[in-house]
């Protein structure tokens, strides 16, 4: 709100609603435009960086810091973008709907308080005329009405004058409210040009950052710091940060986006109540042409990083990781994993545990295009901390068949990116043990033998008992409540794990078997399990020596381990 000048007079404040919402929406179009292709050229740039990061030399470095920086002047825009969109409508709510003209209103102020002046001046003389008239009783009698006259008129005035002092107060609100509004942006984008013509210069004489400049540095910690800031509304996800990366994958994300996306999922674990989940599955999901659900390549993405960081935590933690946590990652991977929703559910914590009911969809077999629908939800349980436990209580929610593993049915091209980047956007802060880099994602969280794949496995009693006593592994499940539900259960590995692995991996060599993979025990227990029986079958015929006993099975020798 401005001020202008008529000739050498300073005009008043002009509050006019229509225009300002006008010039508002016009803001609005104009700078969303532009964050609009600003986004489709950031998520070009990044799948380029993300593709080129590989790759060696010093010119290929400075290219690459190059395009960071366009990634960060383009990521800072877009945040910029939306910091003016919001303002636009923080500025259309704060006007309200009522045309102010300070001018005009100041005028009839002036006009209300001469007459609210003239009436108590008349008042005063006729309330005197009154006293000198009261023995002459019809020149007192119309003293007494003037004066009632002019109180009533008086009263008209203090009416008006207060509506209008109102109006005048209402304009200093206005401008109060709104006076802040836009210059955070201002500020923002004078730096930018700023950064823009850094960059405009750097790149007359080819690429030559050969590192990144401190202009982009500082640029990118305040975009951190934005975002993060952003992530949460008074200690809860904001819903506007879910739906924003519920539409990047990772090959579109900037580094510092990676970075947030690490919180984010930090929070999803270890901090989101069911209301924050219930924002993620609704964002996570679009709806087809055929009026049914898809999830967006997003959500397989975040279940992926999601089991993860939950693996590296199991194997990381000096203690065992509480069954809630285990449990909360379990129903998020069961959520965002149904390709037969129909309608988006919700979850809720009752008695302890977590449970996921929505609306699912078959075909109908005759030609009839409406899907039929019904109800399915899913419940977990406690997650026993005690492998043998675990894997009976698993036995016990046997059914005939277990399809479609959810937490590992993930496309090539994304099994693929959590091996290249796994630990970037899961956990950079985490050194990770020199074995775990040595042995590495090959031998401990090798995830790319399992893209795609589905598998169809009987439940028999004790069927995942010993690799999950031998490799001390946790069972966490998630029970259906129809007969025509999954049985679905996820494999978690514990800080003793990859320990076990590297020594049953040394039997396995001394017998010239393949090693297990802590992958196939967390994908397929059913089939390591196996391989486990027909190792111990091999000892038997030809006992494992191990601290100068004899070992025919593997009870025995995991019994003379846990004493070494």
């Amino acid at each position: 709100m401005q001020r202008k000048r008529r000739g050498k007079k300073l005009m008043g404040r002009i509050v006019n609603p229509t225009l300002m919402r006008m010039g508002m929406n016009a803001i609005k179009k104009n700078v969303d435009s532009y964050g609009s292709n600003y986004r489709k050229a950031k998520s070009t740039l990044a799948r380029y960086s993300n593709e080129a990061i590989s790759a060696k030399g010093e010119a290929v470095d400075a290219m690459i810091n190059q395009v960071l920086c366009y990634e960060s002047v383009m990521d800072m825009f877009i945040v910029v973008a939306e910091s003016m969109i919001k303002d636009c409508d923080e500025m259309s709510i704060r006007v309200g709907d009522e045309y102010l003209n300070e001018d005009s209103i100041l005028e009839m102020l002036k006009v209300q308080k001469e007459i609210r002046q003239r009436c108590s001046e008349r008042i005063d003389d006729y309330r005197h005329k009154q006293t000198q008239f009261a023995t002459l009783t019809p020149l007192a009698e119309h003293c007494r009405m003037q004066v009632n006259l002019n109180a009533a008129a008086k009263e008209r005035a203090d009416v008006a004058i207060t509506a209008l002092n109102n109006k005048i107060k209402k304009i200093d609100e206005i401008e109060s409210n709104t006076n802040n509004l836009f210059l955070e942006s201002k500020s923002a984008l004078a730096e930018l040009n700023k950064c823009i013509s850094e960059l405009d210069k750097s790149g007359k004489g080819g690429f030559t950052y050969d590192s990144m400049p401190a202009w982009a540095v500082a640029m990118n910690s305040d975009l951190l710091d934005k975002y993060t800031k952003s992530m949460l509304s008074k200690g809860r996800l904001n819903e506007d940060f879910v739906k924003k990366f519920s539409n990047l994958t990772i090959a579109e994300m900037t580094p510092v986006e990676k970075a947030v996306y690490n919180k984010y999922t930090d929070f999803l674990l270890f901090d989101a109540k069911p209301e924050d989940m219930n924002k993620v599955v609704k964002h996570y999901y679009k709806r087809t042409i055929d009026g049914v659900l898809e999830r967006k390549k997003s959500a397989d993405e975040l279940v992926a990083a999601l089991n993860l960081k939950m693996n590296i935590h199991c194997m990381t933690s000096p203690k065992d990781v509480d069954s809630r946590t285990l449990e909360r990652c379990t129903i998020l991977s069961v959520a965002l994993t149904r390709s037969d929703a129909y309608k988006i559910g919700d979850i809720t914590l009752k008695d302890g545990h977590y449970h996921y009911k929505y609306k699912k969809y078959r075909y109908s077999d005759s030609n009839n295009a409406s899907p039929i629908t019904s109800q399915e939800e899913y419940t977990t349980e406690e997650v026993s901390s005690t492998p043998t436990l675990g894997a009976d209580n698993l036995s016990e929610h046997k059914v005939e068949y277990l399809k479609k593993l959810l937490r590992k049915d993930l496309k090539e091209e994304l099994i693929e990116m959590t091996i290249n980047v796994g630990y970037d956007f899961a956990m950079p802060e985490l050194r990770i043990s020199e074995k775990l880099l040595k042995g590495g994602i090959e031998t401990y969280l090798e995830c790319s033998e399992t893209a795609g794949k589905k598998g169809e496995f009987g439940i028999n009693s004790g069927g995942i008992s010993t690799v999950s006593n031998s490799f001390k592994l946790r069972t966490s499940m998630a029970i259906p409540k129809t007969k025509e539900g999954e049985l679905i259960y996820n494999m978690y590995p514990t800080n003793e794990t990859a320990d076990r692995i590297d020594f049953y991996n040394e039997v396995f060599k001394h017998y010239g078997k393949d090693p297990i993979k802590l992958d196939d025990a967390l994908n397929y227990p059913e089939d390591a399990n196996k391989n486990l029986k027909n190792l111990e079958a091999q000892m038997k015929k030809k006992p494992y020596k191990y601290n100068n006993d004899d070992f025919k099975d593997l009870g025995r020798l995991n019994e003379a381990y846990l004493k070494k």
